[in-house]
């Protein structure tokens, strides 16, 4: 049983819902030795009925909710929270028994070790899956549990005639978008989507519950905004919402034939002449394909332009006047059956791996990654039913500024050094023997690609975090390195004992960035 410093503990951050400070675990603990269950029995007597063990069902489930099965590990046990409270006992009892932990929200992010372990207890959101209207000071705010994909908030809220910033593709999951910053279709006129988070309910290491927005906890506020999970778990976000817009876009798909043309597209996209980057309406996300056993190439774009009634946006001519389209639903349409068209996405049989840098946004940049893209891509060997991808993303002036203007957050990239071409090199595969490989090829591609943008002067010192492979340091580069010291600063504020340093897994931690 659990002692009574912990009991206490646990029903002092039961009763206070949102703690009006601090609650720190002072007492002793009868397990302080780190035992292989120990954390998982002790879980298991607190919370019966959500602690699932291997072999079942539920743990299967669990287990394998990831969308990359480079993600899958085997932790020791599931354990599955219904409350803010159920978390915050949780950590409690992690944290006394010194039992490692990984948070899954989504399950999106293909870095392993990033929301499993092999060494602990994995924490399954699944079940904090709250969807509330509510306030915030003169706001209407959508308040979402982080046990959410994309679909379910936008299909939520469609017959309320809202919609919030979230993310691009439907499976993906609310809180990783959310905590790395987040792109959105509408990122040109609203900036990241974190900028429009208002407020977050926060488990913190000492198991405190916390609301923390600009007003009560201003320094966490800001550090959430692209910190990840170095600083507590998030059991709500509540969102600025929007009324609902219908939209014009969808998928254009292009042979090898024209892949060409397609790059030239995207050229023409991001120069003052071509009328897409410096459109705040449109958004774009085209890429590249090459499938190295038939040594062949496929583009697929996915457009997006907000404002129904224009059936021909000047931004998309360039993309929708290429020949030879092989398939394309772009058409007026509503918000929902936009992105609902994105499900497929979320296909989670194969592995996946990503690495990512970024550019100077300009025609020169878009060109030579591609073409550094196609010479490294011939040196493949035929992994089994791989596909290895190119996707450009624009980060524009004025998404830059609409995130400064928003108040800030940790990224804190500055408008006048706008507009950047984050890139995203992506691999899908079958066999896991092929990691290793992959891996080492996806780095050196982006190391080619580096070495070729600092020689024309086109290199930016930034990549997104929701698109970083493994050994990559954003928080190196947010705010030009200025970022990390007051991220630290922060992080020891609200987690002095390391909590979420030590014992938590996650992709990219603090104390791995060097100064």
């Amino acid at each position: 049983m659990m002692n009574v410093a912990f009991l206490a503990l646990y029903a002092c951050a039961c009763a206070r819902g949102i703690a009006a400070g601090p609650v720190p675990y002072s007492g002793s603990y009868s397990l302080n030795t780190r035992t292989k269950l120990g954390g998982c029995q002790q879980l298991d007597t607190e919370f019966p009925g959500l602690i699932s063990y291997p072999n079942s069902t539920s743990y299967i489930e669990e287990n394998t909710s990831f969308w990359s099965e480079t993600a899958v590990l085997s932790p020791w046990c599931v354990f599955t929270p219904k409350t803010a409270q159920d978390v915050a006992g949780g950590l409690a009892v992690l944290r006394a028994t010194r039992t490692h932990f990984a948070v899954r929200g989504g399950g999106h992010m293909p870095v392993k070790g990033a929301a499993s372990t092999s060494d602990g207890v994995l924490i399954a959101m699944d079940k904090l899956n709250t969807t509330q209207i509510g306030r915030f000071g003169h706001q209407t705010v959508a308040q979402i549990g982080p046990g959410l994909r994309w679909f379910h908030v936008y299909d939520w809220l469609a017959p309320q005639k809202l919609m919030v910033i979230g993310g691009r593709y439907a499976p993906v999951g609310v809180p990783g978008l959310l905590l790395g910053g987040g792109v959105s279709y509408f990122a040109s006129a609203r900036g990241w989507a974190a900028d429009h988070v208002l407020n977050y309910e926060l488990v913190t290491a000492n198991s405190e519950i916390l609301n923390v927005n600009a007003g009560s906890y201003p320094d966490l506020f800001w550090a959430l905004k692209g910190g990840s999970t170095n600083y507590g778990i998030v059991t709500r976000f509540d969102l600025e919402t929007f009324p609902l817009v219908d939209v014009y876009g969808g998928y254009v798909v292009h042979d090898g034939s024209n892949i060409d043309r397609l790059v030239q597209a995207v050229a023409d996209y991001v120069t003052p002449e071509g009328g897409g980057t410096f459109d705040s309406k449109a958004a774009i996300v085209p890429t590249v394909e090459y499938i190295p056993a038939t040594r062949s190439l496929l583009g697929l774009t996915n457009l997006f332009y907000n404002s129904s009634g224009n059936s021909a946006p000047r931004a998309f001519e360039n993309f929708t006047s290429i020949p030879t389209v092989t398939a394309s639903t772009v058409a007026e349409r509503s918000f929902v059956n936009f992105v609902n068209e994105t499900a497929s996405t979320g296909d989670r049989s194969s592995r996946q791996l990503f690495r990512a840098t970024s550019l100077k946004s300009n025609a020169v940049s878009v060109k030579l990654i591609y073409d550094t893209f196609v010479a490294e891509t011939q040196k493949l060997s035929n992994v089994t039913g791989c596909l290895v991808t190119l996707s450009y993303q624009i980060l524009s002036e004025s998404f830059l500024q609409a995130s400064q203007d928003s108040g800030g957050d940790a990224i804190d990239l500055d408008p006048r050094d706008g507009p950047i071409m984050n890139v995203l090199l992506g691999s899908s595969y079958e066999l896991e023997s092929d990691d290793e490989y992959l891996t080492n090829f996806l780095r050196s591609l982006a190391e080619r690609i580096d070495s070729k943008a600092k020689a024309a002067n086109l290199y930016v010192p930034y990549f997104y975090f929701n698109d970083a492979a493994a050994g990559q340091r954003p928080y190196e580069f947010y705010g030009k390195g200025a970022s990390l010291p007051k991220m630290r600063k922060v992080a020891a504020r609200y987690d002095p004992e390391g909590i979420f340093q030590k014992l938590a897994a996650g992709a990219f931690k603090l104390s791995d960035a060097r100064t």
